[in-house]
């Protein structure tokens, strides 16, 4: 007996198992359509929702001039007035799907994380108080890359464990702000009042990176808090923003710190 092809009903109830939101049918529909080298044959239900929520994850959940938001329009979002200030506290009624479209380290100034940027353009990396660089070795694979020996250091005490070398942000533990967009495009901050596992800067998170903001996540004077019981991350990214991003986060540091003429504070 033929297994059953799977249809829309099925592709969108194994979404929503998973916690996430209801795409539209015009996002799902070429998902279900067979390529036409193999008409006859479908994917396993599997492997559409894969596809699926690899899609959604990359994809950008609001509108723009030229389509409307992948998400059908029963889909939670937050209230209009959410980032007011002037409400002391209030609960989310509903989860809310949203994406982040900034991120912003406050456990490190402005200038250290501008210092962190350059080392890590000029490709070198720190390992305590020394500074390493970073050189690729014409012996080893591609992609592989060695560390050069100031003078007086031992070789293979630079080759660091994982957690001594570090480049640029992967040192920081935060605290993070996270600018969220929900699907109507209303954004609100979010400030990590405890770590979440998953939340930092690039690479650990991208620009367009999909949370779900859990039923009960309180929002004060128009900032969500983030905890790890009321946020999931579901990852993915958004290139063509992400990359958009890191080009230009050394231009926007700076200038911040030129408007603001201290280096020190967030």
């Amino acid at each position: 007996m033929a297994a059953q092809q799977p249809t829309l009903t099925h592709l969108i109830t194994s979404l929503t198992a998973l916690s996430l939101p209801t795409p539209t049918s015009t996002f799902l529909q070429p998902i279900l359509t067979p390529p036409t080298s193999n008409p006859t044959r479908t994917p396993p239900l599997a492997v559409l929702t894969a596809t699926a929520k690899h899609r959604l994850l990359s994809a950008s959940i609001t509108s723009s001039p030229s389509a409307p938001s992948i998400l059908i329009p029963s889909t939670p979002a937050f209230p209009g007035n959410i980032s007011d200030v002037r409400v002391k506290e209030r609960l989310l009624g509903e989860d809310v799907f949203v994406q982040v479209v900034d991120i912003q380290d406050l456990g490190r100034s402005k200038w250290e994380q501008i210092e962190g940027l350059e080392a890590e353009r000029k490709g070198e990396t720190m390992k305590g108080r020394e500074v390493i660089r970073v050189v690729p070795l014409d012996e080893e694979e591609p992609g592989v890359a060695g560390t050069q020996s100031l003078p007086g250091q031992n070789h293979n005490q630079n080759q660091g464990n994982g957690n001594g070398n570090q480049t640029g942000d992967k040192s920081s533990r935060g605290p993070f702000k996270l600018l969220l967009q929900d699907w109507k495009g209303v954004v609100i901050w979010g400030f990590e009042v405890r770590k979440v596992e998953k939340v930092g800067l690039p690479p650990v998170m991208g620009i367009g990176c999909k949370l779900l903001l859990r039923r009960g996540t309180k929002v004060a004077r128009g900032m969500v808090l983030l905890e790890p019981g009321n946020v999931v991350v579901f990852g993915g990214k958004i290139d063509s923003e992400d990359k958009a991003w890191r080009a230009g986060r050394e231009s926007r540091l700076r200038r911040e710190v030129e408007e603001r003429g201290d280096g020190e504070g967030e």
